[in-house]
């Protein structure tokens, strides 16, 4: 929420930097994330002095002024009735700029005004867009030094103020100033009550209210007034939403925005003309129903959502937006001011199901006062009638489901110093409840009998109360103690110990954790899919508060892919990252979560060194830090095998396994992938099953003696097909069983015309040892030549189908 401090100093007393204001503010749980300040739009506006004031030779009701900004005088024509000498005021010289209540900015020129050149403007705070008073030129008599800017002296500060959903009340200027009279003790302004002029026929007269729903909208109030004019707001009310981070509409619909801003409490105006038969209902939606919003979409109604209509059609959806064919419009000449409490669980159930969330709707949904209807539908309606020229018909319409009475509740004393380990005062407490604005009494031992208005509907119970104390007293005045340590007699989990232990690994690989949404749209998966979209069980989300974020994911490669795109256009391509997140799907009516591992590189694997050149990362990086892992966890049985799927390469991929168990995937991502996704570089991803890594690690470890005699080493180089794979000549290495061989490594692959079409040489290195002596040359010569016969004799069979 922006917070205009000019605004909130209407409400308090204020004389604290913003700073200050600030830190008040977050103590009391309200954290001020940014000060800002709001530029006025007029330029080159400076103070100046009046240093001779005389009347104008040709006109009765004008001044010639001379005035000085501290280095030149300049002769004025003034028609202000304050304009004297001594007087400092603003002052705008020729070529200064000025904005006009339609917005166009204009520039002050030299002119003749009865015959008297007069060289700039003398401004009321109306015509520099600061206030209404347009009776005088500004009284600046204590501010700045002469010729100092206006637009720096008068700048609007903005304080912008996180607000948690327990704190509704809070959502206004008036929320604010009260939080800071009770925080910092600064004074509350009392602000005169809103005068109505109710110069029309009754209203009942013209307009009838039924309310269907009583539950859904325990109170319901109008007020009518006719003959507006539709125009643009002043300056000064512009300046102000905007500041507020609100754009301007007309003059009408920003006295609706104003009033919400400065009390806390959302408005909606109807063109009244539009209703028919000036009757308003309140009711729930019927069957295939729809209302055009005022977003221009159309929107199909549920039937528990709460609506406003007349006698035929929908008017809005209460509490949420309104409608496209009852907005205020140019031509608009009626206005039917509705100011209504909604019950927060209705709105909050509308605004979800529709996927629409608006200001008014955040404040309902965290409960609004229902003692302010009237107030803030009069202010508002004061406001109309200023800005528009209206007249309202005399008296509001008000249904209600009776008086909403204040809660009464008791709080302990001595509750209270035991919940927050510190002794508060009787004093202390009562003093913090009066500066709330709550009625309290106290028994005389340890009881407060205390009475919450109506407007904190966040306070529940006693705790709550408690709650209050901390919160005003002080949370910095709390000392932390010693935290006395109990451990559970309850088994520890072992999946989120094995996480942990997970992720530290992959950290200690160089790699760096990534947190991606579990919920994806169908524009991500258009591109991980395209139009091969599988017929996967996707678990769709029933109210998605965006289309992007509709789908639970089945697998952490769209988020990952998300990442790498936001960082590529970022030109940050060097990435090596990893995810450890839950996955969805659907099994018949079963729904099942998964936690899997994700891993991905790009860009290069040596982006600076001084002597090697750069390289990019290729399928064998990534394979590394996949068998180092397995490694970790003792795994040993290790296989891989390309099961051609259509999101990695096909050539650069490979489906892992734990003997015959499938553990996940790796490989290149698809070049027609990137291109969709608009990513210049080679992407390598894997995904592998948390809970298949947690069922197959090696639940002990086995420590074994160093070996105490030397090792012997032969190479063995043969001739291959391209599409006969290392896993083959590795499985078929195996089955030659063999008490010395210890080690068998894959140290070279080659391929030339010279070896044939389509062939390729495969060099291995045998390691052999015996772990009781020293291995002789001809045990190992006899050994490596029996295990290469027997590779090459079961190669040969099975080139030859008998296998």
């Amino acid at each position: 929420m922006k917070v205009p401090l000019g605004w909130l100093k209407e409400f308090a007393q204020i004389e604290m930097d913003p700073q200050e204001i600030a830190k008040w503010l977050t103590l009391a749980g309200l954290e001020v994330e940014a000060i800002e300040s709001f530029s006025l739009g007029f330029q080159d506006v400076v103070i100046a002095e009046v240093v001779e004031a005389e009347k104008h030779p040709n006109a009765d009701k004008l001044t010639l002024a001379q005035v000085f900004d501290g280095q030149d005088s300049y002769a004025v024509v003034c028609g202000a009735p304050n304009c004297r000498k001594g007087l400092r005021t603003a002052f705008a010289k020729p070529g200064a700029t000025l904005i006009d209540d339609q917005g166009k900015s204009f520039k002050i020129k030299k002119t003749k005004i009865r015959g008297v050149e007069s060289s700039g403007m003398l401004l009321s705070a109306k015509e520099l867009g600061i206030g209404e008073n347009h009776d005088g030129i500004l009284e600046l008599d204590n501010c700045g030094h002469l010729g100092a800017s206006l637009a720096e002296l008068l700048k609007e500060i903005v304080l912008e103020v996180s607000l948690t959903p327990n704190l509704g009340h809070c959502a206004s200027i008036q929320g604010l100033a009260r939080e800071l009279h009770a925080k910092a003790g600064v004074a509350l302004i009392e602000r005169p009550l809103c005068t109505v002029q109710n110069r029309g026929e009754p209203i009942e007269q013209s307009v009838k209210i039924k309310v269907g729903d009583i539950q859904g909208c325990p109170r319901y109030a109008c007020r009518l007034i006719r003959d507006v004019t539709i125009g643009p707001s002043p300056k000064w009310l512009q300046n102000r939403l905007e500041a507020a981070g609100i754009r301007p509409v007309n003059n009408i619909v920003d006295a609706t925005n104003y009033t919400l801003i400065e009390l806390g409490h959302p408005l909606h105006a109807f063109d009244f003309d539009k209703i028919q038969g000036g009757e308003v209902h309140v009711r729930k939606a019927r069957e295939h129903e729809t209302l055009v919003t005022l977003d221009g979409k159309e929107r199909i109604l549920h039937p528990e959502d709460l609506l406003i209509a007349d006698q035929e059609r929908p008017l809005a959806i209460a509490g949420v937006m309104g409608g496209e064919d009852s907005e205020v419009k140019d031509h608009t000449k009626n206005i039917l001011l509705e100011s209504a409490y909604f019950d927060s669980v209705y709105v909050r159930k509308t605004s979800k199901r529709q996927g629409l969330i608006t200001e008014a709707s955040r404040r309902f949904e965290r409960g609004t006062d229902p003692n302010l209807v009237i107030k803030a539908l009069d202010r508002c309606t004061a406001l109309i009638e200023e800005l528009s020229g209206g007249v309202s018909a005399t008296g509001a319409i008000d249904v209600k489901n009776g008086d909403f009475k204040e809660k009464s509740m008791t709080l302990r004393l001595s509750r209270t110093g035991k919940m927050l380990g510190k002794s508060i005062s009787q004093d202390e407490v009562e003093s913090i409840f009066k500066r709330l604005g709550f009625d309290i009494s106290f028994d005389g031992e340890d009881l407060f009998n205390i009475t919450v208005p109506t407007y904190r509907n966040d306070i529940k119970g006693e705790i709550d109360l408690i709650e209050e104390v901390a919160r005003i007293y002080g949370y910095d005045h709390f000392k932390t103690g010693t935290i006395r340590f109990q451990p559970s007699d309850s088994e520890s989990n072992g999946l989120f110990l094995f996480e942990r232990e997970i992720r530290a690994r992959l950290v200690a690989e160089g790699l760096q954790e990534y947190l991606t949404c579990d919920l994806i749209g169908p524009k991500i998966l258009d591109i991980v899919y395209g139009s091969d979209l599988p017929d996967e069980p996707f678990v769709k989300v029933l109210n998605p508060t965006s289309i992007e974020q509709s789908i639970l994911r089945t697998t952490l490669l769209p988020g990952m892919l998300q990442a790498a795109k936001f960082n590529s256009d970022r030109q940050c391509a060097n990435l090596a990252s990893f995810e450890i997140g839950r996955i969805h799907y659907k099994e018949g009516n079963q729904y099942i979560e998964e936690v899997n591992i994700a891993i991905m590189l790009s860009g290069l694997s040596r982006p600076w060194h001084f002597d090697r050149k750069p390289s990019p990362v290729d399928y064998f990086d990534l394979k590394g830090i996949v068998e180092n892992l397995l490694k970790s966890l003792e795994i040993t049985n290790q296989r891989y095998k390309n099961l051609e799927i259509k999101t990695y390469h096909d050539g650069r991929q490979a489906s892992i396994f734990a003997g015959d168990v499938p553990i996940g995937v790796m490989g290149e991502i698809h070049p027609a992938i990137l291109r969709r996704l608009d990513v210049p570089n080679r992407i390598l991803f894997a995904e592998i099953s948390l809970k298949e890594l947690f069922r197959l690690k090696s639940k002990m470890t086995e420590m074994k003696p160093l070996n105490l005699y030397p090792a012997s080493e032969r190479d063995w180089t043969l001739t291959l097909p391209i599409s006969v794979t290392h896993e083959v000549v590795r499985e078929l290495i195996g089955k030659m069983a063999s008490p010395l061989l210890e080690q068998v490594h894959l140290i070279d692959l080659w391929q030339s015309p010279k070896l044939g079409e389509g062939m390729k040489n495969l060099t291995y290195r045998f390691v052999y040892r015996d772990v009781a002596k020293t291995i002789s040359q001809e045990v190992v010569d006899q050994e490596h030549a029996r295990i290469t016969d027997g590779v090459r004799s079961l190669i040969t069979s099975a080139a030859k189908g008998r296998l």
